[in-house]
């Protein structure tokens, strides 16, 4: 299985690379924004899913690689790809659209019109989207969240506040749910980044 390919691309579209590697040359399936951050030139490394298809009547497989600049880019296409109905065509739209980290806030909070605004992606695969990936992505680490501050004048609970807030949650919404979880911890809350976590889960 080819986890990663580095070497010089040869061959550039919107869509795809050839990347040269050794004398051999891989085509490389790619999205248009990642056509756009792709050096002028010299080496380069994609993170590559390797996808085979088998065509039930004739059984014929074809085997694609779709490549991605970081790894949180390629496991967010994963964990979309193994949502019912989300093709590798579609789940390369939606990486496609925005940056890996503003997608998995998007799905979230809960932000289905992020996802239908994709072409290929009606109101009920949305829906499925969110409802399957929110759960997953609730439990990974948080390390992709806005800073907050450690000061000692600042406390666990507006830490956190601040840090919903900023990922786009609506300050009264964010104050509920902090507020929920907060009770469920009596006076013994915990690290800032669980607090995220669960509220987010209970918003």
């Amino acid at each position: 299985m080819i986890d990663s390919l580095r070497g010089e691309i040869t061959e550039r579209t919107p869509a795809h690379v050839v990347v040269e590697c050794g004398g051999v040359g891989y085509l490389v399936y790619i999205t248009p924004n990642t056509a756009a951050r792709l050096p002028e030139r010299g080496a380069c490394k994609f993170h590559i899913h390797y996808a085979v298809s088998v065509d039930v009547r004739s059984g014929l497989s074809e085997h694609k690689l779709y490549g991605f600049l970081g790894a949180d880019e390629r496991h967010l296409f994963r964990q979309l790809i193994g949502v019912q109905g989300v093709s590798t065509t579609i789940g390369m739209a939606i990486t496609g659209t925005r940056p890996a980290s503003e997608l998995r806030t998007g799905i979230l909070l809960g932000d289905e019109g992020m996802l239908k605004a994709v072409k290929g992606v009606g109101p009920k695969l949305a829906q499925r989207i969110v409802q399957e990936l929110q759960g997953k992505l609730a439990g990974e680490p948080l390390d992709k969240l806005p800073s907050v501050g450690t000061g000692p004048s600042t406390t666990v609970r507006s830490e956190a506040l601040s840090a919903l807030i900023s990922l786009g949650l609506d300050r009264v919404k964010a104050e509920r749910s902090l507020q929920r979880v907060m009770e469920q911890y009596k006076n013994d809350p915990p690290a800032v980044e669980e607090l995220i976590r669960q509220a987010l889960k209970s918003n």
